[in-house]
């Protein structure tokens, strides 16, 4: 565009000139003028793009660098939180504290408003709060739902790790209570001793200005039930020397 802009302005002067009866040398010193003009513009036009190029290089380096690094605090934030889950394992004197230690790595991993491990009572066949976080007094003693009730239940009877929506489906829970805070996004896992189940680890985040909870931190959740289900064997092992 500015190659041909330019030619053609060249040209327009070259005309009026020859029109206008001007001598050979202003049109020749014209032509000169106007084509060494262009030839400069179209030098600083490319000049300008190879910038440009390079800028945007630049910046791509820059997001990669950026995006690398946050990735890698990512990973270390997930390190940090499993290796003080792991130290929780060698409390066995202490297994309320070593779960606590679990659960509260967890929720900080997770940035969850909510979380609770809680414990099959096979006497009675229902769930019972072993630990909690962001769970009202009241609420946590009350909360005792029945083996294959609700959504700890749910998990406690099939020992399917759940990723649960914003909006749940009522219709897959039996007597699914409806929370007075809406869930944003929830995780719930089973505690498996060999082949039995023994309790469930859940987090909900309500804050709607929070992030999703996602299928990758469903996995990490399975690894922290198993850090739980080592500290309850644990205990229970050395109860029974």
């Amino acid at each position: 565009m500015s190659i041909l802009l330019l030619l053609s302005s060249t040209g327009t002067v070259i005309v009026l000139s020859l029109l206008t009866g001007q001598p050979p040398v202003i049109i020749i010193f014209l032509g000169v003028f106007f084509l060494l003009f262009c030839a400069y513009i179209i030098d600083k036009e490319f000049k300008l793009q190879k910038m440009q190029k390079q800028l945007r290089e630049e910046q791509f380096k820059v997001l990669e660098e950026e995006a690398r690094i946050s990735a890698l605090q990512v990973q270390l934030k997930e390190l940090t939180a499993l290796q003080k889950a792991m130290t929780a394992i060698g409390m066995e004197t202490q297994p309320e504290k070593a779960l606590d230690t679990i659960l509260k790595a967890a929720m900080e991993l997770f940035m969850a408003d909510r979380g609770s491990i809680m414990l099959v009572d096979e006497v009675n066949k229902i769930l019972v709060i072993a630990t909690s976080l962001g769970i009202k007094p009241e609420y946590r003693a009350q909360s005792r739902p029945k083996i294959g009730e609700g959504i700890a239940g749910y998990v406690a009877q099939t020992g399917e790790a759940l990723l649960l929506p914003q909006k749940v489906n009522q219709d897959q829970f039996k007597n699914f209570e409806i929370k007075a805070t809406e869930l944003r996004s929830g995780i719930c896992a089973p505690l498996r001793s060999r082949d039995k189940i023994i309790g469930v680890i859940n987090y909900a985040i309500t804050n709607p200005a929070k992030r999703l909870l996602t299928e990758y931190d469903l996995k990490l959740l399975i690894i922290f039930a198993q850090y739980a289900t080592l500290v309850i064997e644990t205990a229970n092992a050395a109860r029974l020397r």
